[in-house]
């Protein structure tokens, strides 16, 4: 979930303005904050795992404005699977019965009468997972971008995060997407090498765990 704040405020003398951060339990987030680095207390990248203020100062003694934004990134654990839906005892006896029977078909040489019925549903959902836009669109923006996290694919493509995370999930599922967990973030790429010079042009080398750099190394000899 990312929350994007935009901060215009004209504090008067000596008042202070404060933006309380709440971070879940079980989960982290990243603040960015961009604001004037003389009046407030937090700027630049923030990683946070409890609450947060992030307060503003005026202690001159005339009015003066303070202008910039926050956004908080949150991230947490994916959601548990769905529970498998019950089955009445009596669906599963039907079912049995009908299983023997279609065994028993297919013992007399006559698979093609039983999987006519089928191979259009099978079709339709093959077909529809392959030209699914929205996939087509999140593959394009990834390609386009070479390695990017799931908010920044959520904004490229003008999606929800739940829609991007399902969709993703779906995608990474079918191979036709790969993840890299570097520092609080995860991106996504499709070519190793690609991914790799572009998230080591949006951080710091020298700043990165020899892990993290060490996953890199792998990521771009991949490729």
């Amino acid at each position: 979930m990312l929350v994007n704040i935009t901060v215009f405020i004209i504090l008067a003398p000596l008042a202070t303005w404060l933006f309380p951060v709440y971070v879940p339990p079980n989960t982290t987030a990243t603040v960015h904050a961009v604001l004037p680095a003389g009046a407030c207390n937090a700027t630049g990248v923030l990683y946070i795992d409890k609450p947060v203020t992030i307060m503003c100062a005026n202690p001159g003694l005339s009015p003066a404005a303070i202008s910039g934004y926050i956004a908080v990134e949150y991230r947490s654990p994916p959601p548990p699977p769905a529970p498998p839906p019950t089955v009445s005892p009596l669906i599963v006896v039907a079912t049995g019965v009908a299983a023997a029977a279609g065994l028993s078909h297919l013992a007399s040489n006559r698979r093609e009468l039983l999987a006519a019925p089928v191979l259009p549903i099978v079709a339709r959902i093959k077909r529809a997972a392959a030209d699914d836009p929205a996939r087509r669109e999140i593959l394009r923006v990834v390609e386009q971008m070479g390695a990017a996290t799931m908010s920044q694919i959520a904004k490229a493509t003008g999606k929800s995060w739940g829609a991007v995370q399902w969709h993703i999930h779906v995608l990474e599922r079918e191979g036709k997407l790969k993840s890299i967990r570097i520092g609080a973030f995860t991106y996504y790429f499709i070519d190793p090498k690609k991914a790799a010079e572009v998230i080591l042009s949006s951080v710091d080398p020298s700043a990165l765990p020899p892990e993290d750099r060490e996953k890199l190394d792998f990521l771009a000899a991949a490729g």
